[in-house]
């Protein structure tokens, strides 16, 4: 655990050195890729992407547009950056990817413009998990099923967790204090109305507990409170963790992923802790639906291949990232059964 968290903080570190090294960017403009030098002596790479049928000879003919509606300097958008110079060098493009930032409203902005673009292959977008909460809580139109999937990158999984020094020592010894003491167990989080509160609400719903949710600023204040005795337990996500693991001030009980995630593999999954609960925060690329297929093949399988290049591998040894790369279709899969699950849940029990 000591070790996981090192490598925890050292990616934390090298994000924050270059959110700080930014300037601020008005909404729709372009912002300069952050700088990422090959490793000495990396192997050499092996790409066997093929051009599938039906693919426009000429794709692409132009620049390709990348909607990212967040600030520069977060993990996907360092690692995207990285794929896409892979991309266009090994596939010999004359053009490349283009990132544009379209910040505002916690991504309604980008999103509301990404799904308003022609479905021509010419204009992509960040797709995380929290963008079908969105959708489904105040009525937007990019939803899933309004979405063709091309790839994901990352998937960052949900964690419950209490202070080192907490009574509860496992899972269902927290849950059963909220059961027995209803309304009395507090349970920090950043958004109740984001995975995080949302998955608080699906574990109290499979289990009968009811906690007292309180929502702070940022994990940071999550995590001071819980280690100071302030707050029983947080529900954040394995990403978040990195410099109160390494102080030894918290510990983890279980985490949200389907099956234990590789940085923490002695925690247990909310599923082997009996409750059928998934929390985790992916982090796709997507187009707009009636995108032609073969050009999301196309892509799917060069952002495939650039993630798996030894290259890209060597570049983003230090930044411990969550990887899970899926192609369009297990992308596709993946997000389909996040909004259903969302959407369901809304019917049941509308959070916003």
């Amino acid at each position: 655990m000591k070790k996981l968290a090192a490598l925890l903080l050292a990616a934390a570190m090298v994000l924050s050195l270059a959110a700080c090294g930014t300037s601020n960017k008005n909404a729709g403009e372009e912002s300069p890729a952050p700088s990422a030098s090959p490793a000495a002596g990396t192997a050499e790479s092996t790409w066997n992407v093929t051009r599938p049928e039906g693919l426009p000879a000429d794709f692409p003919s132009k620049e390709i547009t990348y909607i990212y509606p967040f600030g520069v300097g977060s993990m996907q958008d360092i690692y995207f950056r990285i794929l896409a110079e892979k991309i266009k060098e090994k596939e010999g493009w004359k053009y490349g990817f283009v990132v544009k930032q379209q910040e505002g409203a916690s991504g309604d902005i980008g999103w509301t413009n990404f799904i308003k673009s022609k479905p021509d292959g010419y204009t992509i977008g960040f797709a995380p998990t929290a963008q079908q909460i969105t959708a489904i809580a105040y009525g937007k139109n990019y939803t899933a099923d309004n979405m063709a999937y091309i790839f994901n990158m990352m998937s960052d999984p949900g964690a419950v967790g209490v202070s080192s020094k907490s009574q509860y020592a496992t899972l269902q010894d927290l849950m059963n204090a909220a059961k027995e003491n209803p309304g009395k167990i507090t349970i920090g989080v950043t958004s109740v109305t984001g995975s995080e509160g949302l998955a608080v609400l699906q574990l109290e719903e499979a289990s009968g507990a009811k906690f007292k949710v309180v929502p702070y600023d940022g994990e940071t204040e999550v995590l001071t409170a819980v280690a100071g005795g302030h707050c029983d337990a947080y529900c954040l996500n394995v990403g978040d963790l990195a410099t109160f693991l390494s102080e030894g001030s918290i510990k983890i009980l279980a985490v949200g992923s389907e099956e234990r995630s590789e940085l923490v593999p002695d925690v247990p999954t909310y599923k082997e802790c009996g409750y059928d609960v998934i929390q985790v925060n992916s982090r796709a690329i997507a187009a707009p639906a009636g995108t032609d297929e073969a050009i999301i093949k196309y892509l799917s399988d060069c952002f495939v291949a650039a993630a798996n290049d030894p290259d890209v591998k060597a570049q983003c040894a230090d930044m411990t990232i969550p990887y899970d790369t899926k192609d369009y279709k297990e992308t596709t899969e993946m997000f389909m059964g996040y909004f259903k699950t969302y959407k369901d849940l809304w019917e049941k029990e509308p959070w916003a």
